[in-house]
C-alpha cells in the first residue's frame, strides 16, 4: 500500500508517513500553471474536518487555486482553513517544501518589521506559513498567511521537517494498492504505532531543544 495525489473528489483515507516520498513525488505532477490562484475565495470558514481523535499532522497541502490549506495525519484530513498566498507579481511559488524553522513570535527581516506570529519557514528565501490577515484573495509578499488562531493551533502540533506541498491546483492522497508493493506483516501495525509514538515524542524534544538554541542567535534573512 502507498499513497499518491488525485482530484479530492475521491475521498482520501489512511496514509503512511514513511511513504511520502512517492506521494510528494506524485504531488509535483500536479503541480502547473498558477492561473487559477485567485479562485476558490469564498471558502473562508476554519474547520476540523475530522470529528475522530486526531494523530500528529504529517503533510499540509496549499492549494494556490482554492486559497485553502488541508492538514493530514496518518489516517486522512484533520484541519482545514482558508489562507492568503503571494500576489501579482510576488506569488508563492508551487512545490514540495518541508517545515525547516519555527518561532512563535517572528517579525519579518525584509518588510518593515512585519508581525508574522506562529511563523514556520519553508524556504530559507523567505517563504513560510504565519498567521495574517485574510482579504479574500492573494494579498502577501509570498508567504502563506493563515487565520491567527489557526496558525496558533498549528504550530503547536506540528515539527520540523513535516512536508508542506503547495500546489497550483486541488490536490489530495488517497490509498492505492499494487502487488508489486510492500504488505504489512499481521501485528505490524501495532508495533509500528508505539514506535512511532515514541519516534515522536523523541523528535518533539529534539524539536524544542533546538528552538532553544536557535533563539539567541541572529536571525537569517527572509520575510
Amino acid at each position: 500500500m502507498t499513497s499518491c495525489f488525485v482530484n479530492p473528489k475521491h475521498k482520501p483515507t489512511w496514509l503512511q508517513p514513511a511513504r511520502l516520498a512517492i506521494a510528494s513525488w506524485a504531488a509535483v505532477i500536479a503541480v502547473g500553471d498558477h492561473a487559477g490562484a485567485a479562485s476558490g475565495r469564498n471558502q473562508r470558514a476554519v474547520a476540523s474536518v475530522e470529528s475522530r481523535a486526531s494523530g500528529a499532522p504529517i503533510m499540509a497541502i496549499v492549494s494556490l487555486r482554492s486559497q485553502r490549506i488541508t492538514v493530514y495525519d496518518a489516517n486522512g484530513r484533520i484541519l482545514r482553513a482558508p489562507v492568503s498566498s503571494g500576489q501579482k507579481g510576488r506569488e508563492t511559488p508551487a512545490g514540495i517544501f518541508s517545515v525547516i524553522q519555527k518561532e512563535a513570535e517572528h517579525y519579518s527581516n525584509l518588510y518593515d518589521d512585519a508581525y508574522m506570529p506562529h511563523m514556520q519557514r519553508i524556504t530559507w528565501s523567505g517563504i513560510a506559513l504565519h498567521g495574517g490577515p485574510l482579504p479574500g484573495h492573494p494579498a502577501s509578499h509570498g508567504c502563506i498567511r493563515m487565520p491567527y488562531n489557526f496558525a496558533a493551533r498549528l504550530f503547536g502540533a506540528t515539527r520540523l521537517g513535516m512536508r508542506v506541498i503547495v500546489a497550483p491546483t486541488d490536490v489530495a492522497p488517497v490509498e492505492i494498492a499494487h502487488p508489486a508493493l510492500f504488505s504489512l506483516k499481521p501485528g505490524a501495525g501495532a508495533v509500528a504505532a508505539t514506535r512511532a509514538a515514541e519516534a515522536q515524542e523523541a523528535a518533539s524534544k529534539a524539536d524544542q531543544a533546538r528552538l532553544a538554541a536557535v533563539r539567541p542567535l541572529k536571525k537569517p534573512r527572509g520575510r
